[in-house]
C-alpha cells in the first residue's frame, strides 16, 4: 500500500470512528431523554389556567470543585417554596402568580424535591458519559404544571469528562428578558 492510499485509508477510518461515537452518542441523548419524559409524565398534570402568567423556567450547571455538579434554576413567574411555606388559597396563586416547588430528575429518576433555587447533583447520581438533569414545576400537590399541552420544565444535557460540562439546555418556556443580578 502506497503511503497515499494509507492516509486516505486512515482518515476515512476515523471519519467512520468519529460516525459512529456520534450515532452511539446521540442515542444515549435520546435514551436519558425519554427516561425522563416518561418518569415526569407519571405525575397527574394541572393546567396554569388561563390568564395566568406561565411560569418561566432555565438550568445553569456547574462543575462542583468536589463532587459532582451544582444546578441553579432561573425562575419566573412562579414563587417557588415549600408546602409549609406556601399561602393556601384556592387556585395555587399568590399575588396572580402560581407557587409550588421542584421535582428535580436525574437520568430519569426523581431524586428530590426542590423549595430554592440551587442544587447539588452527586457524582454517585451521574454515570460515565451524558446525562440529563431535569426540573420540572409542581403543584404542592405533586401536579405537574402545564400551559397547553406542555409540562413547565427545563433541563440540561452534560458531561464531566469534557471541559465545558454543558452540551446541550433545554426549558419549555425560556426567560425572555434576562438582566444581571446584583
Amino acid at each position: 500500500m502506497n503511503k497515499s492510499n494509507h492516509v486516505t485509508s486512515k482518515t476515512s477510518f476515523l471519519a467512520r470512528v468519529l460516525l459512529v461515537s456520534l450515532i452511539l452518542g446521540v442515542i444515549q441523548v435520546v435514551n436519558v431523554t425519554v427516561m425522563a419524559s416518561t418518569e415526569i409524565h407519571e405525575h397527574k398534570a394541572l393546567d396554569i389556567g388561563e390568564g395566568t402568567p406561565i411560569p418561566k423556567i432555565e438550568l445553569s450547571a456547574y462543575r462542583d470543585p468536589l463532587d459532582g455538579v451544582n444546578i441553579h434554576v432561573e425562575i419566573d413567574n412562579y414563587l417557588l417554596n415549600a408546602p409549609n411555606l406556601a399561602v393556601n388559597t384556592p387556585d395555587n396563586k399568590v399575588g396572580g402568580i402560581l407557587q409550588g416547588h421542584a421535582h428535580v430528575f436525574v437520568n430519569g429518576i426523581k431524586r428530590q424535591r426542590l423549595y430554592g433555587k440551587d442544587v447539588h447533583i452527586p457524582q454517585s447520581w451521574l454515570e460515565a458519559g451524558v446525562n440529563q438533569v431535569a426540573v420540572s414545576l409542581n403543584s404542592h400537590q405533586h401536579e405537574n404544571w402545564m400551559s397547553g399541552d406542555h409540562n413547565i420544565v427545563g433541563s440540561v444535557f452534560l458531561d464531566l469528562s469534557k471541559k465545558q460540562i454543558v452540551l446541550h439546555n433545554f426549558t419549555s418556556q425560556p426567560i425572555e428578558n434576562k438582566h444581571a443580578h446584583h
